[in-house]
């Protein structure tokens, strides 16, 4: 379902339609855009509630906030990765994935100590 900016903002507070829109000038934010203006869906109010939170409760400022949603973002894709390697491996069969299950098990444990 997708909300209008007038909706997004009587969603949250604190938020007023200069900080949503320099926070879509930012990058930050992506919704839809129609000719009637910005339409955001699910995602983007998730967004929204993470850029709230770090903007009126952590009080960051703009510099800080791209680093931040940086890092998230970048752990997101990780995460996402992750997912689509894990599917991967378990569609192969036993075998492999035992193969590949001792490797990871090689590459994660600590250096000797001798």
């Amino acid at each position: 379902m997708m909300i209008t900016e007038t909706e997004v903002i009587a969603r949250f507070t604190q938020l007023n339609a200069q900080v949503l829109e320099h926070w879509i000038a930012a990058g930050w934010l992506k919704p839809h855009r129609d000719e009637k203006g910005f339409l955001f869906d699910d995602a983007d109010i998730a967004r929204t509630h993470l850029l709230c939170d770090l903007c009126y409760d952590m009080e960051l400022r703009d510099e800080e906030m791209t680093m931040v949603l940086s890092l998230i973002d970048q752990l997101h894709s990780t995460r996402s990765l992750l997912r689509a390697m894990t599917a991967a491996v378990h569609s192969q069969p036993h075998e492999i994935r035992e193969a590949i299950l001792t490797t990871v098990r090689i590459h994660l444990a600590p250096p000797d100590s001798n």
